[in-house]
């Protein structure tokens, strides 16, 4: 257990350069983001039967925000991984079995995605001016972080598939990114039409993202939403642990 405490604290511990570019690529984006929405959207979503617009799209784009870092961060490390035969070698040369090697990957994932996720909702609100109830917040980041568990697993699978299709990461990246976007970020699920709407509604991201809406505007969430997230995080690492150990034993 001591050596697995000494693993976690050495992934993590920030290393000051890159920690601080990290930090400020994460404010930057964020505020800019959040500026682009509100300028460029404000006079358009108030049609869609909106209340405060600064209000809608804050929760939105913390999820979106923070969503994209545990998929960049899980799919990129499997990706080098992938071109590295020295790395996959350490993971079969190491004294801990294979489901503590990829529990403590995602758990530092994990980690790391959920100090994102409090810096870029500390971020919003500052920019925003808007104010929030407390345990909205603490209900709103401990739903998130729930969820971050599967979009981390998938980012594992996509780095795996990825490198074994010879596709290079970055297009992957810049493609679930966009459909990341469609999920309830701007524009409310209910409001794409036919197959499209059903499809993207109950997306697992969707839900995701629109029931961390519901908890942070309103401290409320429907009971399907949360066990449909729990189930498919669980269901998911399974998954991708089980890609995980066949890939490793190549």
């Amino acid at each position: 257990m001591e050596n697995v405490f000494e693993i976690i604290l050495s992934e993590i511990k920030p290393k000051s350069l890159r920690a601080g570019l990290a930090i400020l690529t994460n404010i930057l984006t964020t505020a800019l983001l959040y500026l682009v929405f509100i300028t460029g959207l404000g006079q358009l979503l108030p049609r869609i039967q909106f209340i405060n617009i600064g209000l809608w799209i804050l929760p939105g784009i913390a999820a979106y925000i923070v969503s994209a870092v545990a998929f960049n961060l899980s799919l990129r490390d499997l990706y080098h991984y992938s071109f590295n035969s020295g790395l996959i070698d350490q993971i079969q040369s190491t004294p801990l079995l294979t489901y503590q090697v990829y529990f403590l990957k995602s758990l530092i994932i994990l980690i790391k995605s959920g100090g994102h996720l409090i810096l870029t909702s500390v971020v919003l609100l500052i920019i925003s001016g808007v104010r929030v109830h407390f345990i909205n917040l603490i209900l709103f980041w401990l739903y998130l972080i729930l969820g971050l568990i599967f979009i981390s697993q998938f980012g594992v699978i996509s780095g795996i598939l990825a490198a074994k299709l010879k596709i290079r990461s970055e297009f992957v990246i810049i493609f679930v990114m966009a459909l990341f976007m469609l999920c309830g970020v701007i524009v409310p699920s209910s409001e794409y039409p036919g197959l499209l709407g059903i499809m993207i509604r109950y997306f697992p991201v969707t839900v995701l993202f629109e029931g961390g809406r519901d908890l942070m505007l309103g401290g409320n969430i429907s009971g399907i939403y949360l066990i449909y997230v729990a189930g498919f995080s669980i269901v998911s690492y399974f998954i991708a642990f089980f890609i995980f150990r066949q890939w490793t034993r190549r």
